[in-house]
């Protein structure tokens, strides 16, 4: 039986993540929402409140976990602030993307390596606008953008910090999706990233690397 976490699981990746691999009678899955509800009800899956920006509520997230070990973090909970068409810094949704998107993210998975067992792996959800090789790189949604790269890097450091603990930290890069960031013009659904997340989780995959679709991408 493998634990796990996936935050932000109320909709969208989350969701379509927790719905698929609680199809699975050997995954046991935690969720997060930031009210604490969750629409899914399955016995392999529970969800607790958790606000990514309030450090007092991750760590009663972290105490409402007891004594679990955990197999698996998908940090998946983001949000994309500024408009699609916006270049401008703004200081406030600057501030408040980072506190989510990346010091929220790394206070919580910090507090959770204790709880990580051998052979664990971390996913962060980050983002084709949070690399360096982007194809199609312009100055719009610069918010979002410098947090999944700060996320990237976060990776490729815990990477190596855990390498003689053989847990496995990855970076996915999902694409653009059909959700409430991405649209519904989006090019692909959120039940194939689960499956790609999902893929990621089934297989001995070297750590610190990359990843969409299945493949090795550059950073």
């Amino acid at each position: 039986m493998k634990h796990g976490i996936v935050t932000g699981s109320s909709r969208g990746i989350g969701l379509a993540t927790v719905e698929l691999l609680t199809k699975h009678s050997n995954f046991k899955v935690i969720g997060s929402s930031t009210s604490g509800n969750h629409l899914l009800d399955n016995v392999n899956f529970k969800c607790f409140k958790l606000d990514l920006a309030n450090s007092d509520s991750i760590a009663e997230f972290v105490e409402n976990l007891g004594d679990v070990k955990l197999d698996f973090l998908i940090n998946n909970a983001g949000i994309l602030l500024e408009k699609w068409d916006e270049s401008n810094i703004n200081m406030r949704q600057l501030k408040n993307t980072f506190d989510i998107n990346f010091f929220g993210t790394i206070e919580l998975t910090e507090k959770l390596l204790p709880l990580l067992n051998k052979e664990a792996h971390i996913v962060n959800i980050t983002s084709d606008w949070g690399s360096f090789s982007e194809q199609n790189f312009d100055a719009f949604q610069p918010h979002y953008k410098m947090s999944k790269a700060a996320l990237n890097m976060y990776t490729k450091l815990l990477a190596k910090r855990l390498d003689n603990k053989e847990i496995t930290v990855s970076s996915l890069d999902p694409g653009w999706t059909q959700t409430d960031m991405g649209g519904q013009e989006a090019s692909r659904k959120p039940e194939e990233v689960a499956n790609d997340i999902l893929n990621l989780l089934s297989n001995n995959v070297k750590s610190g690397q990359f990843w969409h679709q299945g493949k090795i991408r550059e950073w």
